[in-house]
């Protein structure tokens, strides 16, 4: 025996390395691997973005086949955020004397009208799939919607300003995020993933789509009727 641990205090083993200490150390190296491949993702944003505005389909399906998940949920992740500045931005503008008292509405509203049309395009994307009898992978799945995210944040940056000015802009805003959503679900399905439409799958894409419309139309509709 060569002593006790100075961590946990055990008897240390013969080859005097405490199993605590390999745990922690391997706790450590994951940790830096998450972190890394985070900071990847988010060096590779741009890239991305610009990547899919030239070549949109092109861009989707490198993502897939690279199955670069990590970039996906970071697109995800900043899709939510712009959705989330864009309606506090427009709440300070139209509601900024009971700013407090609308918060809830806004930060509902912002956070999962996003997160609605990305389950939806989830769920639609693996339903035709499956339709189909196609093997699908998750983190392909996630890339390549990730990837597909580049338009509507281009025009959710640009609804943070724009909408200030007044509120017909907010509603045309809304139109035209419902219309980019629309086409890239649209190229998802039958570019990047390959996928049929026969009119079986184009109800059901239908389907998916109004039930999107709707759900985020509702959440922005009850966000506005709190406002004045």
């Amino acid at each position: 025996m060569t002593g006790f641990c100075t961590n946990c205090g055990r008897p240390l083993p013969e080859n005097g390395v405490c199993p605590c200490t390999k745990r922690r150390t391997r706790s450590v190296l994951r940790g830096k691997k998450r972190g890394g491949g985070l900071d990847r993702a988010a060096r590779a944003l741009p890239a991305l973005w610009i990547g899919y505005l030239k070549d949109p389909i092109g861009a989707s399906r490198l993502a897939q086949e690279r199955c670069e998940a990590t970039n996906g949920l970071t697109m995800m992740a900043a899709t939510v955020l712009l959705s989330f500045l864009s309606a506090m931005m427009f709440t300070l503008r139209y509601a900024a004397d009971h700013f407090l008292r609308a918060i809830l509405r806004w930060a509902l509203t912002g956070l999962f009208a996003p997160v609605i049309a990305l389950a939806l395009t989830m769920g639609l994307i693996f339903t035709l799939t499956a339709l189909a009898k196609m093997r699908v992978n998750l983190r392909a799945v996630t890339a390549a919607v990730g990837a597909s995210l580049a338009l509507p944040m281009t025009l959710l940056a640009a609804s943070i300003v724009l909408s200030l000015f007044h509120i017909t802009v907010f509603y045309i805003f809304c139109a035209m995020l419902f219309a980019a959503w629309a086409l890239a679900v649209f190229l998802l399905i039958s570019q990047v993933f390959g996928i049929r439409l026969s009119l079986v799958n184009c109800l059901i894409t239908v389907g998916f789509m109004t039930l999107g419309y709707y759900a985020v139309s509702l959440l922005r509709d009850w966000m506005i009727a709190g406002l004045f």
